[in-house]
């Protein structure tokens, strides 16, 4: 297999279940993808045949989001 490569010029669409406290993001339409479960909370979604990306969910996505916010607010400290 190839090298996973991000996708170029294409639509990306994305979904929150706050229920389930999930992001979904696509890139492109629809197509058959190999998911690489990072282990984080976070699975990468891919096409085999290309090696693009096609998509990755963030699971506990408000948790992801709070850390992101913590991160920055030490950047902005620190500056």
């Amino acid at each position: 297999m190839e090298k996973i490569k991000l996708p170029q010029g294409q639509t990306v669409n994305s979904y929150y279940d706050h229920e389930a406290d999930v992001l979904y993001v696509s890139f492109g339409e629809p197509r058959p993808s190999e998911v690489l479960d990072t282990g984080e909370d976070l699975l990468i979604r891919f096409d085999t045949a290309t090696g693009e990306i096609t998509g990755f969910t963030v699971l506990n996505f408000s948790e992801f989001g709070e850390e992101i916010e913590e991160i920055m607010g030490l950047q902005a400290a620190g500056a």
